[in-house]
């Protein structure tokens, strides 16, 4: 793009909705948890035929929105301030009238930032638990799964509070196939899924014997029947409550091709979302570059390959990185030496990992570059520290936070 900002902006301002409020004549609550959340509730205000009563949103960070409380909550693992304001939110819905209408903001995000422990459970035990999912190689669904089965307001059970409202739930979906029951892990919307399923996920991966005692201890009582499953989708609970998908990493990725296309690409958006580990789908994105550069590609020069999805790292180093900078990386070796090629991956939230980056940028003589400078590229990959290569390359992409989040995006240009 002539202006890497121009993505950006697409991202950022690409949270806006229409909704239907014709039939509102109660009093009106916004409750919210994500990244994207109060961005949501914003786009909200404009829609609504009256301001809401009152209303609480947990966000990373602090934001204020008039009669709504901003509280803020700690990503990518909860924290005591993150309890805190879950309880908040949870006794605000459990106090509001029978029959007024709820609108419920969810964005990615929310299932670290909306976070109620199990009794017996310390937070320290769920951030334990939350790191080895997240260090794993655990599918996003796979995580979710687990993450519904360890926390007493996820998983339907916010919507199961809130059963006696008329109760919106607005979604900004940050995983692969926009399934409602895997956002945010679910708060307001039935969970088809078990202990049993997140026990054979644990198992499946290798982690069961490494949980806390606690959490192993209450899976298991869910599996024997001594805890209730979560609330399932033909549930009466759920009989006033309807679900709406507003934004998606598709409706973003047609956005930023209309972009590309005002200033000259020929276009190209990936036909579903990605959902492997990182190293596949670099070699996916690399070999759709040689593709194009080889005429064997339906698109021309110059040409804009768009990409979107949710990738897992098993970390296996002791480096640091996020998923972008190591897909970036892993491409930057594969693409090494081939003509006008560069890549931007980033994540849309603006966070990419633990680290203060988006993501980074790199072109076909990033690794020669590197390599001059003594520099070895395949030693940082290795070490799952790709953000020190980058670093050092000055190929890090820094946004600070966009209020958005719709999975992770790779901006393909082949000239």
């Amino acid at each position: 793009m002539k202006d890497f900002n121009n993505l950006i902006h697409v991202i950022t301002d690409s949270i806006n909705f229409k909704i239907d409020v014709s039939k509102i004549s109660s009093r009106i609550w916004i409750l919210g948890a994500g990244k994207a959340s109060v961005a949501m509730a914003a786009e909200l205000y404009d829609e609504l035929p009256y301001p809401p009563h009152d209303g609480i949103i947990i966000s990373p960070t602090d934001d204020y929105l008039d009669n709504i409380q901003i509280f803020r909550g700690s990503h990518p693992y909860p924290n005591e301030e993150t309890i805190a304001a879950s309880y908040e939110l949870k006794n605000l819905a459990a106090s509001i009238p029978e029959g007024d209408t709820v609108y419920f903001c969810i964005s990615g995000g929310a299932s670290s930032l909306l976070t109620i422990p199990p009794y017996g459970v310390e937070i320290e035990e769920l951030v334990f638990t939350y790191k080895l999912l997240l260090k794993s190689g655990v599918s996003i669904h796979e995580m979710n799964v687990v993450r519904k089965h360890i926390c007493e307001i996820k998983g339907g059970k916010l919507g199961s509070i809130l059963s006696h409202v008329n109760l919106i739930t607005l979604m900004s979906s940050d995983v692969p196939g926009n399934d409602p029951t895997i956002i945010g892990s679910g708060p307001t919307v039935g969970d088809p899924s078990t202990f049993l399923d997140a026990k054979i996920i644990l198992e499946k991966f290798n982690l069961w014997a490494r949980l806390p005692l606690s959490i192993q201890t209450h899976i298991q009582l869910g599996v024997e029947g001594d805890i209730p499953e979560n609330p399932k989708p033909d549930s009466p609970v759920f009989k006033n409550h309807t679900t709406k998908i507003i934004n998606s990493a598709e409706s973003l990725a047609e956005k930023i091709a209309i972009k590309l296309k005002n200033e000259g690409f020929d276009t190209w958006i990936a036909p579903k979302a990605y959902n492997e580990n990182v190293r596949s789908v670099s070699k996916e994105i690399s070999s759709k570059a040689i593709s194009v550069l080889s005429n064997n590609f339906p698109v021309n020069k110059p040409a804009a390959l768009i990409f979107y999805g949710e990738s897992t790292v098993k970390v296996t180093g002791t480096g640091k990185g996020g998923r972008n900078q190591e897909l970036a990386l892993a491409c930057a070796l594969s693409l090494e030496g081939q003509h006008d090629v560069t890549l931007i991956s980033i994540g849309t939230d603006g966070i990419d990992g633990p680290t203060d980056a988006a993501g980074a940028i790199i072109d076909s003589y990033t690794t020669l570059k590197a390599r001059k400078k003594k520099i070895n590229p395949e030693d940082y990959l290795v070490n799952n520290d790709s953000y020190h290569f980058h670093e050092q390359m000055g190929t890090l992409i820094k946004t600070g936070a966009t209020g958005n989040n719709l999975m992770d995006l790779q901006v393909l240009i082949v000239k």
